[in-house]
């Protein structure tokens, strides 16, 4: 291999490397000004919600990312903050930014018909 090829085979690598990082840091960077919560959406006869409960900080803002594992699509609200995400359809994942305005133990739910035991479909957030 010549010299140029071996200065254009390592800068290569370099710049691949780089950009790596980079879009790592800036994900950080980008996720670091919200608190990012990762839920996961099972109809309850497979696991229901996960996790079913969990506690948010009072004030910060929030980042609730919800994943559909299922094949049928459901929905999402918290009535008591105001937060709803009308339809997450198998397989999707979807994001809601909120911040949690009122201290307590509120109850979150899917709102899309999605099993025989949907009412079951709940769990319960603690805003602290």
């Amino acid at each position: 291999m010549k010299k140029n090829e071996t200065i254009a085979v390592g800068l290569m690598i370099a710049a691949t490397i780089l950009t790596v990082i980079g879009i790592f840091a800036i994900e950080k960077f980008r996720l670091a000004k919200f608190y990012t919560l990762n839920l996961t959406a099972r109809a309850p006869e497979n696991g229901n919600w996960y996790p079913q409960e969990f506690t948010l900080p009072y004030g910060q803002k929030v980042n609730l990312r919800i994943r559909n594992i299922e094949t049928v699509t459901h929905g999402f609200a918290i009535p008591d903050l105001k937060v709803a995400v009308s339809e997450i359809k198998a397989g999707q994942v979807k994001s809601v930014q909120f911040t949690p305005d009122k201290k307590g133990t509120f109850p979150f739910m899917c709102t899309v018909w999605c099993s025989e035991n949907h009412m079951q479909m709940r769990g319960k957030i603690t805003v602290e």
